[in-house]
């Protein structure tokens, strides 16, 4: 993966320096997106001489150049390594999950001029650990909230 992400780098006019490779290469492993603090955490805690200053720096140059997308999660910024292509990110309110989604279904807001980025909300997993809202207790229809 070094190499793909080396050229990668190269063809944005960059260079393939060893702690942008190492912060995509730590990304690249990575499900969920993660703040500077957890990248720098997790790099030192395997050896790696990095300071969080040059991991800030380094995860905004990655992000200029569209190799890494930025996420707001839970008051912080967390960063992840997306797929190519026209697309949209799913983030969920509760636990900050991301899943990329096709952004075809949202051509009516790129006509309008838009361009959908995040759609926050609520995964399924934290969907079922809510507990139920009893009739009544909820807003909507029938309830006696309101």
């Amino acid at each position: 993966m070094d190499h793909q992400d080396a050229r990668e780098l190269r063809s944005r006019g960059m260079a393939a320096t060893g702690r942008r490779l190492l912060v995509l290469r730590f990304l690249r492993l990575q499900r969920e997106p993660r703040s500077a603090a957890e990248i720098h955490a997790c790099l030192r805690s395997h050896g790696d001489h990095i300071g969080l200053t040059t991991v800030y720096r380094t995860l905004a140059i990655l992000v200029r150049a569209d190799l890494v997308h930025a996420f707001k999660r839970n008051g912080e910024t967390a960063y992840r390594i997306c797929n190519r292509g026209r697309h949209c990110h799913l983030v969920c309110r509760g636990c900050g999950a991301v899943t990329e989604i096709v952004a075809s279904g949202l051509e009516p807001a790129s006509t309008a001029g838009f361009r959908i980025e995040e759609i926050y909300g609520t995964c399924s997993a934290c969907l079922e650990s809510e507990p139920p809202v009893r009739p009544g207790t909820g807003p909507g229809p029938g309830s006696s909230a309101g």
